[in-house]
């Protein structure tokens, strides 16, 4: 009996020893940090569309809030019928302008026919004048008319320029996502009168999504970037998520608040950033994890 008891006496102390032995891997808390991106409307107005959901998923370009926009509609129509109006007007002179050279081409042959005329004294010098005040008087329309060409060509592009400018600033009265993510918080409602800043909505880039530890300085040593490491999650047991260490910081500062150990809480550690990749849906900005790297 007493023979058993000493073997397992042994057997315990075996366990103990090896239990005590260093491990090969560095185990640290981490919480999932990530960019969030606020989206705000750059103009005032009355919110008439709005497709946020809090906890959804929004792809780039997906329209959030559109803002009331008849105003600016309402001054693109008429810009529109100005348009119209400038190409009719441009027809008209066109069509002046080649009638008025005709006529120049006409009274040019006039006056030259006067002039040989009157050198051999078979009309009268009234004649002539006529002929050469008729020319004058329609070269002075074709003047004319070249200007009122050229000042509609400028009210035309001015006209151009502000529908181009009003149909950008519609734009803006369609609020968009910025990336592909997830909705974490509205801030605004259907029907709410918004004005130039005010936040809409904050995303988070799901591609973004990394664990921030912090580790001893002499932990340090034994990692490297792009080192693969294994990141796990409570409550999700039998499933190990994989991860990089993308970031090693440059100062050393005081333990987050995250980390209650005592011991912990009183060493200066270093920031370490672990990028995740998989099946990201699993991970929640805030969320506590463990990150399990192994030595070089």
């Amino acid at each position: 009996m007493s023979k058993k008891i000493i073997i397992l006496s042994i057997s315990f102390l075996a366990l103990a020893a090896c239990s005590k032995k260093p491990s090969n891997f560095i185990t640290a808390a981490g919480v999932i940090d990530g960019v969030v991106i606020t989206v705000k409307t750059p103009v005032a107005g009355k919110v008439t569309i709005f497709n946020i959901i809090e906890g959804n998923d929004v792809e780039k370009d997906d329209i959030l809030v559109a803002i009331d926009s008849d105003k600016i509609a309402n001054q693109i129509q008429g810009l529109e019928i100005q348009e119209k109006e400038n190409s009719v007007n441009r027809k008209k002179l066109d069509l002046k302008v080649r009638l008025l050279d005709a006529n120049i081409v006409y009274w040019k042959g006039q006056v030259e026919s006067f002039q040989r005329l009157e050198e051999k004294e078979s009309i009268s010098g009234d004649q002539l004048k006529l002929a050469r005040l008729k020319l004058e008087e329609v070269e002075t329309s074709l003047y004319d008319a070249q200007q009122s060409l050229r000042a509609l060509s400028i009210q035309s592009e001015n006209t151009r320029n502000r529908k181009e400018y009003m149909n950008l600033l519609l734009e803006d009265y369609n609020i968009t996502s910025p990336i592909s993510g997830v909705v974490l918080e509205k801030f605004v409602s259907e029907g709410e009168t918004v004005f130039p800043g005010t936040p809409v909505a904050d995303i988070l880039d799901r591609s973004s999504l990394y664990v921030e530890t912090f580790l001893e300085e002499s932990e340090l040593s034994r990692l490297e970037l792009g080192q693969k490491v294994d990141v796990l999650v409570d409550g999700i047991e039998n499933k190990v998520f994989s991860g990089t260490i993308t970031h090693f910081g440059q100062k050393a500062e005081f333990s987050p608040k995250y980390i209650v150990s005592e011991k912990e809480r009183q060493s200066l550690l270093y920031q370490v950033k672990v990028g995740l990749s998989g099946d990201l849906e699993v991970f929640k900005l805030g969320m506590p994890v463990t990150v399990r790297m192994g030595n070089l």
